[in-house]
C-alpha cells in the first residue's frame, strides 16, 4: 500500500506539472500570457480578481493543481500492481485523462470556477491536450510502483537479515 501511495504521489505531480507548464506555453505562445492558466486556477478561491491579484492567486491555483492531480494520481495508483503493464497503464491513464477532461468541462468548472471554465472556452483544444498529458503523467505510477515496491522489498529482506543473524 505504502508503493501505491508513493507512487500515486509522484504520478499525480507529474502529470500536473505536465499539464500546468503544456498550458503555460500554450496560453503564453497565444499571447493570453503565460501565467493565465495559474490565475484561471486561483479564481476558484480569488473568483475573477485572480487576474489582477497578483503572485498570491498564482501561487494558490499551482497548489490546487497540484493538490487535485496528486489526489487523483493516488486514487488512480490504487488500481495499479507490480504486475500491471505499461501498455496497460498508459491505456489506463490516457482513458482517465479524457474522462477528467469531460468531467471538469460539463459539471465541475462551471459551477466551482466559472472563471476558469470561461477561460478554457477560449482554448479547448489545449485543454484537452493538457488532460492526455495528465493522463500520460498518471501512467508513470506502473513504473513508480514497481521501483518503490522493489526498494521496500529490498529493505524488508534487510532488515529480516538483520534480525535473523547471530550475535
Amino acid at each position: 500500500m505504502g508503493a501505491r501511495l508513493a507512487a500515486g504521489i509522484a504520478a499525480g505531480l507529474i502529470g500536473g506539472i505536465l499539464m500546468l507548464g503544456f498550458m503555460m506555453i500554450y496560453a503564453g505562445v497565444n499571447d493570453a500570457g503565460a501565467t493565465m492558466p495559474l490565475k484561471a486556477l486561483g479564481a476558484f478561491e480569488y473568483g475573477v480578481v485572480s487576474f489582477v491579484s497578483g503572485p498570491s492567486a498564482m501561487i494558490v491555483g499551482a497548489l490546487i493543481q497540484l493538490g487535485f492531480s496528486i489526489v487523483l494520481g493516488i486514487l488512480f495508483a490504487l488500481f495499479v500492481s507490480r504486475r500491471t503493464s505499461i501498455v496497460a497503464a498508459l491505456f489506463a491513464g490516457i482513458v482517465v485523462g479524457i474522462a477528467i477532461w469531460v468531467a471538469m468541462d460539463l459539471f465541475v468548472l462551471p459551477f466551482a470556477d466559472p472563471t476558469m471554465a470561461a477561460r478554457m472556452e477560449l482554448m479547448p483544444q489545449a485543454y484537452f491536450i493538457a488532460h492526455l498529458l495528465y493522463g500520460l503523467g498518471l501512467a508513470t505510477s506502473a513504473i513508480f510502483v514497481r521501483a518503490f515496491a522493489k526498494d521496500r522489498h529490498r529493505r524488508a529482506g534487510a532488515q529480516h537479515a538483520a534480525e535473523t543473524q547471530p550475535i
